[in-house]
């Protein structure tokens, strides 16, 4: 061989090393990248079906749960060692958000993991747990958390149903100081979940309160906050699709049919006129105020008792109803159902529809612009006559129902 073929070998046996040794590095980033990417794509598809599941239970709470409201949310898994995968049955304080590891069983669903393997953990405002119940629960309850990413809100709300009314986790890998002991739960970790949380969760907190709570997004290569979320808001939970299902509007026309059946037959049952208001402003001889206070158990005669149910349907959303009532027995209001040929009633039952989108309802139905319409605005204040068809139509969500006692 000729020397200077013997020099060329050298050099292009290094240009060679350094392409293997190149590819070899390019090769272990690109592993290293598909496979955050695929732990990344695992943890959303489990954080999108939890977020699926918890609508879905919102959504047809009144079905599974007869006699009770739209919009319920289970408590979170707060004990594994209890039930593994069951929601507590109660959680909590009233109006104080509870905190714990997702109800897969609950929800229906297999114990779903992050791409690390963990369990999914769940959050849920006071207002939507389903025990202990607010007072109210409908389309305008107010959420509770703001959902940051430590410089910036990611659901920034204008109003209060806005706010995220429940939030799910991935906890991701452990970080520096935390302790995840496996067990034989399907769970790891200790069984109660205000013990396990700082080994799983760093942008939540366990202290149960009742006001606004800012819960923080981490980034899955964070050393100090790895948590993915995902969440839902009233606005989630009453969405267009619900407002226009079938089973929806016969729930909020029962509601409301109900309410007026009673309180016809109530009186037409008792020599006196129609019951009167709670907390209510006398304009002439028009009552106007909250529905009339349930009747004291046990009740007198059976009339009594279907309007206690009636009232026991309706209480959750009397945030959106005003009831109006003639003082002296008269049928002194009038209403126009849309054919513009007024009736006349000794009482009325108004309720608000959804709310518009520039409607703020945070000062509650004494701001009465920011929950009627029309007319109704000083029909619910001052006793003018009030217009509106009696039934809900999904079709339409924002128009005013209106049922009148004769």
């Amino acid at each position: 061989m000729h020397s200077r073929q013997r020099g060329l070998i050298l050099p292009a046996l290094l240009v060679l090393l350094l392409i293997g040794g190149l590819s070899v590095v390019l090769g272990g980033t690109t592993l290293s990248d598909r496979v955050a990417a695929q732990r990344q794509q695992t943890t959303t598809a489990a954080l999108a079906q939890a977020r699926a599941a918890l609508l879905g239970y919102a959504q047809s709470y009144h079905l599974t749960h007869p006699g009770q409201s739209v919009g319920y949310l289970p408590c979170p898994d707060t004990n594994s060692a209890l039930s593994d995968g069951n929601a507590a049955p109660v959680c909590g304080s009233q109006d104080n958000f509870a905190i714990g590891r997702l109800p897969y069983r609950t929800l229906g669903l297999p114990p779903l993991r992050d791409g690390y393997g963990e369990c999914l953990w769940y959050v849920v405002s006071g207002p939507f747990k389903n025990n202990p119940k607010g007072a109210r629960m409908d389309w305008d309850t107010p959420g509770q958390f703001d959902i940051s990413d430590g410089s910036r809100t990611l659901n920034p709300a204008i109003y209060g149903d806005q706010f995220a009314s429940a939030v799910v986790f991935s906890p991701g890998r452990p970080l520096t100081g935390q302790a995840r002991s496996s067990s034989s739960r399907r769970c790891g970790g200790d069984a109660d979940a205000a013990t396990a949380l700082q080994a799983y969760l760093e942008g939540a907190t366990s202290s149960p309160s009742s006001v606004i709570t800012t819960l923080t997004r981490g980034r899955p290569a964070d050393e100090t906050n790895n948590d993915s979320v995902a969440w839902i808001s009233a606005d989630d939970i009453f969405d267009a699709k619900l407002l226009a299902r079938a089973d929806f509007a016969a729930f909020l026309n029962t509601m409301n049919t109900n309410l007026k059946t009673a309180l016809t037959n109530v009186k037409t049952a008792s020599p006196i006129a129609a019951l009167p208001p709670v907390a209510f402003t006398s304009v002439g001889l028009i009552d106007i105020g909250e529905l009339p206070a349930p009747f004291s158990t046990p009740t007198v005669n059976a009339a009594e008792q279907a309007y206690n149910d009636a009232h026991a349907l309706a209480k959750s959303w009397q945030g959106q109803i005003r009831y109006l009532r003639c003082a002296d027995g008269s049928a002194c209001l009038q209403w126009d159902d849309g054919s513009g040929i007024p009736r006349q009633c000794i009482a009325a039952v108004a309720f608000a529809g959804h709310r518009l989108p520039t409607q703020n309802r945070s000062d509650g139905i004494v701001d009465t612009a920011a929950f009627f319409e029309g007319g109704n605005v000083s029909a619910v204040t001052a006793g003018t006559p009030l217009s509106g068809p009696n039934v809900y139509d999904g079709a339409f969500p924002a128009t005013d129902v209106i049922q009148c006692v004769q």
